[in-house]
């Protein structure tokens, strides 16, 4: 069960909260990495839900329905602890997709009717799903067609680089790695079932490379990223690194935007609109903004879409309001 339409995370973030809302199940489908259970959970807390978390490929159906006991000479199923008795909230069967057949058999009843055998879902509780694509290569199977029509809608999720570059800066992610990924947007997820190593580059791992910048030995950064994005990946990074570095100084453009040097290379400039996006301040908007105009014009979109993510007040700035006027169509 894949969609031909893909969406992409702010979208498929809308059409599940109005799922929600009406509280039918839907199903986030996509490859590994792509952020399909850190949007469930952003889903939950912006509607203020508790989210359960259930791991559909770990379970037995006997895990499901319960254990059996004897009371008063009558056999009783006593359902697991996971599965809430009584207020609201989001029940999430993550991995859906590579659950063995018969636990995906035992979640047709609790997908449709809200049943397991003897227990019922709270009126209060939603369901969500997701799953790895068949293609993907992850020993995920093609769920029946009794259990996809079960769910309201499938959705394809696709990675978006400046939504996740938003996301980056909002969350500390380093320049460096959001000006390697706008130099190189097809690393930001690059899955291939076949291709040698443990792991691949992903938003997932991205964020947690950012978390050792600057942490590491120069010499042991190579075999770092390599072990957590592949060899190709890492060895452009780090030659980007080295690029990211050597940058003229940003304090230094700041004094004299007029002449500081203007990079030719698309390198050096993606590199130095990073480093520049993170440092701008409603104090240094001027000259930040005299320097920005001398780039070619793709660059100042850059710029000025991760630093006003940045720094939002800019937006209401003089010297926004101005490039604005003279360059409104750039930003369309």
């Amino acid at each position: 069960m894949e969609s031909s339409v893909t969406v992409k995370p702010s979208l498929a973030i809308a059409i599940l909260k109005s799922g929600l809302d009406v509280n039918v199940p839907m199903f986030l489908w996509g490859p590994p990495g792509i952020g399909k259970s850190q949007i469930v959970a952003q889903v939950a807390t912006e509607l203020h839900l508790p989210l359960i978390d259930v791991r559909a490929v770990l379970l037995d159906p006997v895990d499901l329905r319960g254990v059996p006991s004897v009371e008063n000479g009558t056999t009783r199923w006593n359902p697991p602890t996971f599965l809430p008795s009584e207020g609201e909230g989001v029940l999430f069967l993550d991995e859906l997709s590579q659950a063995p057949d018969s636990v995906q058999s035992s979640l047709l009843q609790l997908v449709l009717d809200r049943k397991l055998g003897e227990y019922s879902l709270p009126d209060g509780w939603r369901i969500l799903a997701a799953g790895n694509r068949v293609t993907d290569g992850t020993f995920s199977r093609k769920i029946s067609k009794a259990l996809g029509s079960r769910f309201a809608t499938h959705l394809e999720l696709a990675v978006d680089l400046d939504e996740w570059c938003a996301w980056a800066v909002a969350n500390n992610v380093p320049s460096e790695i959001i000006g390697f990924l706008r130099l190189r947007p097809e690393l930001l997820h690059h899955f291939d079932a076949k291709a040698q190593g443990h792991s691949f580059p992903c938003p997932r791992v991205w964020a947690n490379v950012g978390r050792f910048l600057g942490k590491l030995p120069v010499e042991a950064e190579l075999p770092f990223f390599a072990g957590a994005l592949g060899f190709g990946a890492a060895a452009e990074f780090t030659s980007f690194l080295e690029v990211y570095r050597d940058l003229p100084d940003v304090e230094s453009i700041m004094r004299d935007p007029d002449k500081s040097e203007v990079p030719q290379e698309p390198s050096v400039l993606y590199a130095l609109c990073g480093a520049m996006s993170r440092k701008i301040t409603a104090d240094t908007a001027a000259p930040a903004f005299r320097y920005m105009r001398r780039l070619p014009a793709e660059f100042q979109v850059v710029w000025l879409r991760d630093a006003l993510q940045a720094e939002p007040k800019l937006a209401t700035s003089k010297e926004f309001s101005s490039w604005a006027k003279a360059n409104g169509d750039l930003l369309l």
